[in-house]
């Protein structure tokens, strides 16, 4: 439950949140009859100023035509005096600003002028005085159509003194009546959600009105009946836990020790996988050393049958006393061409029995020594060499000399055996061939690298990021069993304490980058 300081400031927002709900539909009430007052009182004003000018022009034409009728005589006989009497008299209007006068050659007679309220505010008018339909003049009146402005101020304080009214009476009655149906509801609903906020689920929440205010009084209701029944059920669970963890140390170490077992059987497992990818391919090697002793044995064994058939036809030409001596040098230089031939193929053979012995060695003893990392690698290839002769891919050997290693030569033989077979396999189309590099050299003084590349069909997004997991194959049946990658991965980073990286991109080839130390951390 929440602690009484935090309860207190909640309550109080929502005590606050109530208050300021009257606050607020005061002054909507008042903005709305505000904002409709304004618009009234701008409706009248302007139409007010529209009338106001319109009965200013009237005026304005009525007053210079009664003018213009009454200069007649004055302007006739030139009495200037007569002419500011009639002038006098029109000024009697308060919003003619000013009256001027000409005679009928332009030259001015007479003029009265005022101050106008707003210079800007004033309209004009020009009548011609006649005498028996001969002009005789002409004079010009200004009035100000600024009274309209006294009349707009008496206007706006008619409204503003009806808007309060009309403000205050409807503030009053919306007031009185959103305390009766909303705010004192709600006062109620605000102290009931406090009590459930602090657990007091024990008081009900009276239904007040049928509206949203009483849909949320139901609501809140709802909420304290479930909130009951969830502190009975968690009650209840509470007292499972406690009934439970009595028992949980013993059910955690009985599944610790099923864990641990089954991680040594998967370790285990994963060893005697290893092991037998590894003899698999030690298998493969010794198939393809013994068809490659085939042929320099052979040869020799042929050679050596031939020379003794003719040692034998040389000894009954002895025996018989008929030999000659061409017979005797035909049979040395025989003999010289087939042992120089035979000893080429033994020593072949011996150079490969040499390599196979090393290699058969490295991979079985599992012993951790120093090597140099060119010569083991050519010792692999050349094991390797009548299994790639016979799937038609020409291996490129790029090796760095005297990079000298403390590892396992037979785990690096693993390694290097499983990526160029796996590039055979997989790299390749059925009955085409390809090039395959083979690559190593020092990454920096502590450090070597093992690069495999091939210029075959490459692979998409998906194969490469799932290589490296175990029984992954795109050859399925076809020579691929999906461990050789997984296997590779694990003597990479377990056992040797190095890196593997996989580019590859469909129609360009794969590049298997393998980074180990030299000299393998304790």
């Amino acid at each position: 439950m929440p602690n009484s300081g935090s309860s207190f400031d909640r309550y109080r927002k929502l005590w606050l949140r109530v208050h300021s709900l009257r606050v607020a539909i005061a002054l909507t009430v008042v903005g709305g009859v505000l904002l409709a007052s304004f618009l009234s009182y701008v409706e009248q004003t302007s139409d007010l100023r529209e009338q106001h000018i319109a009965q200013i022009h009237t005026e304005m034409d009525h007053l210079g035509a009664l003018t213009a009728l009454a200069l007649r005589e004055p302007l006739w006989q030139f009495e200037a005096e007569q002419a500011n009497s009639i002038m006098e008299a029109a000024f009697v209007n308060p919003d003619v600003v000013s009256i001027d006068i000409w005679d009928d050659k332009g030259t001015p007679f007479a003029t009265r002028k005022r101050a106008a309220e707003n210079a800007s505010m004033v309209d004009a008018t020009t009548h011609v005085v006649e005498r028996n339909k001969t002009m005789v003049g002409k004079l010009t009146i200004q009035m100000s159509t600024a009274g309209y402005l006294r009349k707009v101020t008496e206007v706006r304080m008619q409204y503003l003194k009806h808007g309060a009214q009309i403000s205050a009476g409807a503030l009053i009655v919306i007031l009185l009546l959103m305390h009766w149906r909303l705010v004192r509801p709600l006062e109620e609903l605000v102290e009931a959600s406090g009590r459930i906020e602090k657990g007091q689920l024990d008081v009900p929440i009276r239904h007040v009105f049928r509206d949203e205010v009483g849909a949320l009084a139901d609501s809140l209701e709802a909420t304290r009946l479930a909130l009951l029944h969830l502190i009975a059920q968690l009650e209840s669970r509470n007292q499972e836990l406690t009934d439970a963890n009595e028992h949980l140390e013993q059910r955690v170490a009985e599944r610790t020790e099923s864990l641990e077992r089954t991680l040594l059987t998967l370790e285990r497992a994963q060893e005697e996988i290893i092991q037998t990818e590894k003899l698999a391919s030690l298998g493969r090697v010794v198939a393809g050393v013994a068809h490659e002793l085939n042929t320099p044995i052979g040869n020799a064994l042929t050679v050596a049958s031939t020379l003794q058939s003719d040692l034998s036809d040389l000894k009954l030409e002895l025996a018989t006393g008929s030999m000659r001596r061409s017979s005797m040098n035909q049979f040395i230089e025989r003999a010289d061409e087939g042992l120089a031939l035979s000893m080429s193929n033994l020593q072949r053979a011996a150079h490969l029995i040499s390599d196979f012995k090393q290699v058969a060695v490295d991979q079985t003893s599992d012993q951790r020594r120093e090597f140099d990392l060119a010569e083991v690698t050519t010792e692999i290839l050349n094991m390797l060499q009548p299994t790639l002769r016979k799937s038609g891919c020409e291996v490129k050997k790029i090796l760095c000399a005297d990079l000298v290693c403390d590892s396992f030569p037979g785990r690096y033989g693993q390694v290097l055996t499983n990526l160029v077979m796996n590039a055979t396999i997989h790299a390749f189309e059925k009955g085409a061939t390809g090039r395959i590099s083979v690559t190593i050299a020092a990454v920096d003084a502590d450090t070597v690298e093992l690069v495999v590349a091939d210029d075959g069909v490459g692979m998409d997004d998906a194969v490469r990021a799932r290589i490296f997991d175990p029984f992954f194959t795109t050859k399925m049946g076809r020579g691929g069993t999906g461990l050789g990658m997984n296997i590779v991965h694990g003597i990479v980073t377990r056992i040797l304490g190095g890196q593997i990286s996989v580019h590859s991109a469909p129609g360009e080839g794969s590049r298997i980058r393998v980074v180990f130390p030299r000299v393998l951390g304790g």
